[in-house]
């Protein structure tokens, strides 16, 4: 019998890289990921409208003012059905609503824009100015403030719940100095803001009016607006169309949040807002108020009663052909079948027949007569074939082997 240890090295190599943990029954899975409000299926209060426009509105939020389908009158959407399709305002105001989601309100931009004659005379301007005092709404950041232009600067001046105020200064002297594609002063210049900002006030102004630059950039424009919208590009400058296009395509984020209060105090409130099975959701703006969530495994509008209701994972067939689902509430589990085992889930091990799992491992080791003496004189053959049953027992360390054996003596075959 050969005890070589160079032979029982080999064998527990093997072994470890056949080697896997024993697979459990029941394994539950994460669930998908959390559906918006605006996909909910009751997403306005009964009897109130879901659409103005393409743009669908979810409470708290609710179409009409004073129509009693917000949450309150600063989540009044004004639905102005002069237009085709009808546009959608906050309120009372002038600010068009492009989207709403779960923590945030998107709205069309303002710019603030001045052009010049090549003398340098001022052929159009107009400053930019918003104010959310007062409103649950305050000003994202993932907004970021913006000037293009090669002979302009621009100062952003903000007050009401943090006060902030920067400036941002953009120049070239040829249009072959800018980069496409990036806005690092040259034609073109951000600055971050700040979560929290409630109102803002920015209007430009320009060192030489142009008038070295008026071949290739007559006009400067200031604005904030979402830096995943924006990439400047140097036909920007030359763009007539760059104001009405920026305030079509790069949108201000404005966070929103109800109230004032903070999880802790609103939950005391008789008017909390958050229904059934979802959870509440602090602001993190520094300025307080909350959200609702649907708590995980769990869809639907968390501000309307009966609140969040349960998703059934197992109708999306998540688990292994061979696997059975099991919705439970919040969450589902996958098992095997009889005659099978494994987590049961497509995306994890499946189910693996029972008389399959557990492979035959088989190698050859070749015998020369340079070792022979090595491996306790030994002969008679070239090679011998072993082979070896990776059983389940082999996550212990115990390695069960197919044939006669004594302890990690292995008989030839």
């Amino acid at each position: 019998m050969l005890h070589h240890p160079a032979i029982l090295l080999l064998l527990h190599l093997l072994l470890a890289l056949a080697d896997h943990p024993p697979p459990s029954s029941t394994t539950v899975a994460a669930a998908p990921p959390r559906k918006s409000i605006s996909e909910a299926a009751n997403t306005a209060k009964p009897g109130c409208q879901t659409k103005c426009g393409d743009l669908t509105v979810p409470y708290p939020f609710g179409i009409g003012l004073n129509s009693g389908c917000s949450i309150g009158p600063w989540f009044d959407v004004n639905c102005d059905s002069s237009s085709s399709p009808h546009k959608p305002f906050i309120a009372t105001g002038n600010l068009e609503i492009v989207d709403i989601s779960d923590d945030q309100v998107r709205i069309k931009n303002w710019v603030a824009a001045r052009c010049y004659t090549e003398t340098g005379n001022i052929t159009r301007q107009n400053t930019i100015a918003i104010n959310f005092t007062g409103t649950p709404y305050s000003f994202s950041d993932s907004n970021r403030f913006t000037v293009v232009g090669c002979d302009d600067l621009a100062v952003i001046v903000g007050s009401s719940g943090r006060n902030f105020t920067s400036g941002c200064l953009s120049l070239c002297s040829q249009s072959s100095d800018i980069i496409d594609g990036f806005c690092t002063g040259i034609g073109c210049c951000q600055v971050p803001m700040p979560k929290g900002l409630k109102t803002f006030s920015s209007a430009l102004a320009s060192l030489n009016n142009h008038t070295r630059i008026h071949s290739f950039d007559p006009c400067g424009y200031a604005f904030i607006g979402d830096q995943e919208r924006f990439q400047f590009h140097t036909s920007d400058l030359q763009d007539t169309g760059f104001q009405n296009r920026t305030i079509q395509n790069v949108p201000i984020v404005i966070d929103w949040a109800i109230g004032n209060a903070n999880c802790d105090d609103a939950k005391k409130s008789a008017d909390f807002a958050c229904r059934e099975n979802s959870v509440c959701i602090g602001s993190d703006t520094g300025l307080g108020g909350y959200r609702c969530n649907c708590s995980e495994g769990y869809e639907g509008n968390p501000y309307l009663s009966p609140g969040c209701t349960d998703i059934n994972e197992c109708e999306s067939n998540p688990c292994d052909e061979h696997g059975i689902c099991t919705n439970t509430p919040g969450s589902y589990s996958c098992s095997c079948g009889d005659g099978y085992n494994g987590d049961g889930r497509k995306d994890g091990q499946g189910c693996i027949a029972v008389n399959s799992q557990f492979p035959v491992i088989k190698f050859s080791i070749e015998i020369t007569e340079e070792n022979e003496a090595l491996l306790g004189g030994q002969s008679g053959f070239a090679s011998d074939l072993y082979a070896i049953n990776v059983g389940p027992e082999s996550s212990t360390g115990i390695y069960p082997i197919r044939d006669n054996l004594d302890d990690h003596m292995i008989n030839p075959r």
